[in-house]
């Protein structure tokens, strides 16, 4: 029956899937499907589709070297407290972000000219009002940083849970299951698309947006003549436990993202480009579910050569700690970047 087709069947309830859930439910008939997440992490477990949205800190930045990413992220931003008003779940913290780094180098030059052209409310700060705007960073002496006013951090696992409250309030069908296959079916002349998930509950529908990210590949959501090229890059996040003095000193200090020489003192045990340079993110004092405070240091992609292509090694380090030894690293180098805190635990 025709009352039984949806408009659009949208595969992955993380941040793509839920956004795209919210909105498309104000025009069409919408079901959502996709797994909350697990209640513990187990690698003897069956599960092995999981989201990248479990966290409660996540660099909010309209500041970037790409032009694009700052017009997107600046609409993307401004819905944030209208999003807060409607769902009644705050997710979005407001307290700046920071781009730091050698002045003359290539990614500071592109993130200045940028914020100009973009006119973005940000402010160049040199080392020495570094030094006094966040004195517990400890930068060198050839840095300097451009400080943006309206950013933050949001908890991505609010984030998601107020768009797919919006959405349900909307119409939409929220179906917590994996799914284990899509496929298209010709009927009297017409042709609907069914998504099936891994208990057999098949959704009818006109449509399918795929927000499966990195595990697309790992289930038959494709059409059988298309390949999907997966290199799946792990990256480790050491989260550093602080204590609540810490919390109160630094809550409101802004994400930091580093590319530079860095200080005399940093660690210099710690994965770097070819030419030397650091480049990470760290993220104020969050309170997390366990009630406890971290801070959140992380590395990018040139920290490990190592790729994934199969969905047992995506799931073997999805259970893990990640790599113990870089975790090591990144707290000492986090005890270098940050003067003054006390390390519970790494």
């Amino acid at each position: 029956m025709e009352d039984d087709v949806y408009d659009l069947c949208i595969v992955g309830a993380g941040m793509i899937g839920s956004a795209v859930a919210k909105y498309a439910s104000e025009w069409g008939r919408v079901c959502l499907v996709g797994p909350e997440e697990p209640k513990e992490r187990d690698v003897n477990s069956k599960r092995d589709i999981f989201g990248c949205h479990y966290d409660e800190g996540r660099i909010a930045r309209c500041l970037a070297h790409d032009p694009v990413w700052t017009q997107l992220a600046r609409i993307s931003m401004s819905r944030y407290r209208q999003i807060e008003r409607d769902s009644g779940i705050d997710f979005y913290d407001e307290v700046g972000s920071l781009v730091a780094g050698g002045k003359d180098t290539k990614y500071t030059i592109d993130n200045e000219r940028v914020s100009k052209e973009q006119q973005l409310e940000s402010e160049i700060l040199s080392y020495e009002t570094l030094k006094t705007k966040f004195p517990l960073l400890n930068f060198s002496d050839i840095d300097h940083g451009l400080y943006e006013v309206k950013a933050g951090h949001i908890s991505a696992r609010n984030l998601v849970s107020a768009q797919i409250k919006l959405a349900k309030s909307k119409g939409c069908t929220y179906i917590n299951e994996i799914v284990e296959k899509v496929t298209q079916m010709e009927e009297g002349g017409n042709s609907k698309m069914i998504v099936i998930t891994e208990l057999g509950k098949q959704v009818l529908c006109r449509k399918v947006l795929l927000a499966t990210g990195a595990f697309t590949a790992f289930r038959n959501l494709l059409p059988v003549d298309l390949e999907l090229e997966v290199g799946l890059c792990p990256l480790t996040t050491a989260m550093i436990e602080v204590t609540a003095d810490d919390f109160t000193n630094m809550r409101k200090y802004p994400a930091v993202i580093y590319f530079g020489k860095g200080a005399d003192n940093w660690k210099k045990d710690y994965p770097r480009s070819n030419d030397g340079d650091y480049s990470l993110y760290m993220l104020p004092p969050i309170k997390y579910p366990d009630e406890k405070y971290y801070i959140k240091l992380g590395h990018l992609q040139h920290a490990t050569s190592k790729r994934f292509t199969s969905s047992f090694e995506v799931k073997e380090w999805y259970c893990s700690g990640g790599d113990r030894q870089l975790v090591n690293n990144t707290v000492d180098l986090f005890k270098t970047v940050v003067q003054g805190t006390f390390v519970l635990y790494k």
